[in-house]
């Protein structure tokens, strides 16, 4: 048996952590005696050093603590393929951000406001398009679940789809983790869930690229026209996907989308 001291020495982490560990339930000693004091067996060396190791691969202590409870070799290698997919989904998005850093700190360099992103806003007037759609209050990151099932269900019924799939933001103010957001695609045919997106006077721009932060700027020039031209908001905005969500395979760099904001004059 080990003291706590023994345990925390050779495993690299602190007492303090062990006595949490302890407390959730993710590594129990073998034994705690009646003045508190903790021992734990030598084969729990190798539960501790799993602990650690899944910690350096970014797994949260409910995935580790999951994992302990299991004990089955081919679902912690089905957890590892799962996390080093979400690191290196991480990674390309970091890549990506490093790469306009240096662009920004270049334009900044030539005195070229780094704000400045020359979007090109269009009018147009919509026809009325049938639509099928769910709508319930979600986080973003539920959207390609949300959209597997649009077009699943459409599937079943038999709905012709007729155009890219769109996502309509009915909240006042943005909350990434919980809004109020419908997603739909445009149809032919008839079916539970089909309903008339109204057409009408909208303006418009086109980002092409990955939704990051630069997603937001058309939204922030789209608004900066209205005030300047005139117009108010005539309902809710919505993005077009016209190559992204339903386009498998496709790089988010060549992802086209299409933000409309419904106007009238004032």
């Amino acid at each position: 048996m080990l003291t706590i001291g023994e345990f925390s020495k050779i495993c690299m982490v602190t007492k303090k952590t062990l006595r949490h560990y302890d407390e959730i339930g993710l590594l129990k000693p073998e034994y705690t005696a009646e003045n508190g004091y903790r021992y734990y067996k030598i084969a729990q060396l190798k539960s501790m050093l799993l602990i650690s190791k899944l910690k350096s691969y970014g797994f949260s202590l409910p995935e580790t603590a999951a994992v302990l409870a299991r004990g089955d070799s081919a679902y912690l290698a089905d957890m590892l393929e799962a996390k080093h997919e979400f690191l290196q989904a991480e990674l390309q998005d970091r890549s990506r951000i490093l790469d306009q850093m240096r662009v920004d700190a270049d334009k900044l360099r030539r005195s070229i406001d780094i704000m400045e992103q020359n979007i090109v806003v269009k009018t147009v007037t919509l026809e009325p398009v049938r639509i099928y759609s769910l709508r319930k209050k979600m986080s973003l990151k539920d959207f390609d679940e949300v959209f597997t099932t649009l077009y699943a269900t459409a599937a079943r019924q038999k709905l012709g789809i007729a155009g890219p799939p769109i996502t309509i933001y009915h909240d006042e103010e943005f909350d990434p983790e919980h809004s109020d957001i419908e997603v739909g695609v445009p149809v032919t045919g008839s079916g539970d869930g089909v309903r008339t997106l109204e057409g009408g006077l909208c303006c418009y721009a086109t980002h092409i690229g990955p939704y990051d932060a630069q997603f937001s700027s058309i939204y922030a020039a789209l608004t900066e026209w209205i005030d300047a031209n005139g117009y108010t908001l005539n309902g809710p905005p919505y993005d077009k996907y016209v190559r992204g969500y339903s386009d498998e395979g496709l790089p988010p760099s060549e992802f086209v989308t299409e933000v409309y904001f419904p106007i009238r004059q004032k």
